[in-house]
């Protein structure tokens, strides 16, 4: 069976339904990719724009393209809505071969044409959004420009989301194309914020106290990326020290520090600050975020990976089969749903996948893969509890 892609995307402000590029009809001719596709309306509405879809037709009819049964299945999403929704295996299977080569289909939106911001970062291939082909990395293409346009504005930005899901690499990578410096702090382990932050008084010979300046009072003072990570798990006593240099004051005060002579420092222009948190009652000493701080950033919320998306990862990055990598991928969807359903206390996340993968490109089968990689981060037996739960899931693939 031939099977078709299509996405749903914003024209003039109304969403519609095209197909993708690189796409033919049984004859030879080219799918036509600028007129509307007629589907179901109700599943459009359940999932997000952007949101690819399988069909089983594409029937050209005057002015635009017709799904004979007017079914689609979304493709990459991370779960779905409803089971009628999952694609079969065969469409999953074609539409990993498609993507090789799929192009997004152009849209006259004059806010994405070539004049926009978006636009401008859209046509330069120096900010070509990361691929698992060739940065063993994935993200939504519209978060990857938000981002882009965030760093090059000193627009504070807070990636928020669950563990694992490539906050921090994301926000490396985008240092990387944008070629800016990224100095990284781990807030979750700074337990003295006034110390990693601003600096401590030392005692020199002759009983002088003499005030050593932080590192981060140095990058702040300089262009580039400074990288909250884990601002979640900081010391709510952060907040009094980040402040000023979030909001419009961009300054620094280090006479928190002590010291009746000691001066604020000024955060440069083109420093922007970038925060990364996991927020949630899974995450063992995490702080409730504090709104006032939260206000001080633009929030993204990042997401796991659709299962197709992943096993392309756990492929290109520990070099395993298609088909072990599916069996990894469909049993962490089924864990994160059952963890959305309140039935375990921890999703599954990419990170942990990837242990998994790592096992069986060593030698271990896709069951003792993981088993040793799920299996010890829940409480109870093989057979009771969340372990039980987890393990049943895992025994059924």
């Amino acid at each position: 069976m031939k099977y078709y892609f299509v996405k749903t995307l914003v024209d003039k402000g109304r969403t519609r339904v095209r197909a993708l590029s690189k796409q033919t009809h049984d004859d030879g001719t080219p799918v036509d990719t600028t007129v509307n596709v007629k589907v179901d309306r109700d599943i459009r509405s359940e999932y997000p724009t952007g949101t690819i879809y399988g069909v089983t037709s594409l029937i050209p009819k005057a002015g635009y393209l017709d799904v004979e049964d007017g079914k689609m299945y979304p493709m990459n999403v991370p779960r779905f809505i409803s089971d009628d929704h999952r694609p079969t295996e065969e469409m999953v299977a074609a539409y990993r071969d498609f993507i090789g080569v799929m192009e997004e289909p152009e849209t006259v939106d004059k806010d994405t044409s070539a004049r926009s911001y978006l636009g401008r970062l859209m046509k330069n291939e120096r900010f070509n959004p990361p691929t698992i082909k060739n940065d063993g990395f994935f993200t939504d293409k519209s978060k990857w420009y938000l981002l882009i346009r965030n760093i090059q504005n000193q627009v504070n930005t807070m990636l928020l989301g669950p563990t694992g899901t490539g906050k921090t690499e994301l926000v490396m990578l985008a240092c990387q194309k944008l070629g800016v410096e990224c100095s990284v702090y781990d807030m979750g382990s700074m337990y003295d914020p006034v110390s990693g932050l601003l600096g401590v008084h030392r005692l020199q010979e002759g009983g002088i106290s003499v005030f050593d300046y932080a590192k981060f009072t140095q990058d702040i003072q300089k262009p580039g990326v400074v990288l909250l990570d884990e601002l979640s798990r900081a010391p709510v006593t952060t907040n009094n020290i980040l402040f000023p240099c979030l909001d419009s004051r961009r300054s620094l005060p280090v006479e928190i520090a002590g010291g009746k002579d000691m001066r604020a420092i000024r955060v440069h222009p083109e420093c922007c600050f970038i925060a990364t948190a996991n927020i949630g009652a899974e995450y063992t000493g995490t702080m409730i975020m504090d709104r006032a701080l939260m206000n001080r950033f633009f929030a993204m919320k990042l997401s796991y990976l659709a299962q197709t998306d992943e096993v392309q990862l756990l492929v290109k990055r520990c070099d395993i089969k298609p088909d072990h990598a599916r069996k990894i991928s469909i049993v962490c969807s089924e864990i994160r749903t059952t963890f959305d359903k309140g039935e375990l206390s921890h999703a599954m996340s990419t990170r942990e996948s990837l242990m998994a993968a790592e096992l069986i490109r060593d030698g271990w089968s896709p069951l003792e893969a993981m088993e040793l990689s799920f299996l010890p981060l829940y409480e109870g037996t093989d057979s009771e509890g969340e372990r039980g739960i987890v393990r049943k899931l895992i025994m059924s693939r």
